[in-house]
């Protein structure tokens, strides 16, 4: 073997290494897509999903099948840290979902937000949650700003926001 031959071939054994392991790796797992815009959750909706825990009052990160996705709850809207009820806000939908197998179900106009956040209803034992949220006065009705166009249960949402107590006078 000549002398360039034997530099060469270590790089070499190294980057068919990693080629074989990442092959490995996509193969057992099935969870590696092409894009980080990819939606790893097509398909997915009505399965059921483990909350890891609670972001704010209407956002949550959740797991399935070895894919953790930051979830965005469609339609309402629950106050910015530093907000009166922000604390109250996040420590009930905790209470309601943390540590909980939930449903994920579509019915926004698009996937995913302008954050890379999923975009999704979430149930609890075929309880709606963002819902619960807004008949408790934890959270207030919101159409869908990015589009312009209602979601898919904008119309229970304002009749509950409009009968529910108001946790911060004046928000929402």
């Amino acid at each position: 073997m000549s002398t360039s031959a034997r530099r060469l071939l270590p790089p070499f054994l190294l980057i068919a290494a990693i080629v074989v392991w990442w092959f490995w790796l996509a193969d057992s797992s099935g969870e590696i897509s092409e894009s980080p815009n990819a939606s790893p959750t097509e398909g997915v909706a009505g399965e059921e999903w483990f909350v890891e825990h609670v972001i704010d009052g209407d956002t949550v990160v959740a797991s399935h099948g070895g894919v953790e996705e930051t979830v965005r709850f469609i339609g309402i809207d629950t106050p910015e840290r530093d907000e009166c009820g922000y604390g109250e806000a996040r420590e009930e939908l905790a209470r309601m979902v943390d540590g909980r197998t939930v449903t994920l179900v579509p019915g926004a106009e698009t996937d995913r937000d302008d954050y890379g956040r999923l975009l999704r209803y979430v149930e609890v034992d075929g309880v709606d949650v963002g819902l619960r949220l807004i008949e408790n006065g934890y959270a207030a009705e919101v159409f869908d700003y990015r589009t312009g166009q209602p979601h898919d249960r904008e119309d229970e949402y304002i009749a509950a926001d409009s009968a529910s107590p108001d946790l911060c006078p004046g928000w929402g």
